[in-house]
This record gives structure tokens, sequence and C-alpha cells, in this order.
């Protein structure tokens, strides 16, 4: 009677295993954003005080977004009350640069809004300074 359980049990197991592992294909995920931004710093890693941000903005298609007005703002993820902002510098080919000064090592986040013609994207990108 044991043995009849025991084969039943696994019986039932291996159906059950069987039907959990032969899901769907596995689909590709893509990327709808309309704009990339990648932002790189100097010094890298970035450290407490002056930094340059660099950003490299482009559509979803690889091509670089020029001539767009970029808004950079930081704000310390785990102190409250200490923020920047302001507009990066056009560098040609879709690159943009800004100065800022972290007063404080930790958690940061950028906010990077990219305007230009009927475009109007903004971005959140966690960043951290030593």
């Amino acid at each position: 009677m044991r043995k009849m359980i025991f084969v039943s049990m696994l019986v039932g197991l291996t159906v059950l295993l069987a039907a959990c592992g032969s899901s769907a294909p596995m689909q590709e995920s893509t990327s709808s954003k309309d704009v990339n931004i990648v932002v790189v710093s100097n010094p890298s890693p970035a450290m407490m005080g002056d930094v340059e941000l660099m950003l490299t903005i482009t559509d979803k298609d690889g091509n670089p977004i020029e001539g767009a007005a970029v808004n950079v703002a930081a704000d310390h993820t785990d102190m409250s009350g200490m923020g920047m902002n302001g507009l990066a510098t056009d560098q040609d080919g879709g690159k943009y640069s800004i100065k800022a000064n972290f007063p404080e090592s930790g958690n940061w986040m950028l906010t990077v809004k990219v305007t230009k013609d009927s475009l109007d994207y903004k971005e959140d990108i966690e960043f951290k300074v030593q």
C-alpha cells in the first residue's frame, strides 16, 4: 500500500513539474524609450566636490539628439534639502556637459529633462558619489 501511494505521488509530482516547465517561449523585451541617456563623470567614479557630468543623449534608434535644452537636477536621496539644478551645455554630437558640486557622498538622483521641438522627455537616474 505504501509503495502504491509513493508511486502515485511520484507520478503526480512528475506531471506537475512537466506542466510548470513547459511554458510558452520566452519573449525578447525591447525598450520603448524615445530617448536614451548615458551619464559619465569626471572624475570617475564621482567624488565629493567638483564633478563634471557628461551626458550622451540619443533617440531610440541611437541617433544623437543635438540642440536640445537639457536640464539636470540632482537630489541627495538620503538627506532631504540637498539639491541643485542647471542647464547642461551642448557639446555637439548629442553630448552635453554640466559642472556640479556634490557636498556629500552617497546616493543621488539625477533628473534629466530633455526638451527639443515636440520632444519633452524626463528621466530619473540613480547616481552614486563616493
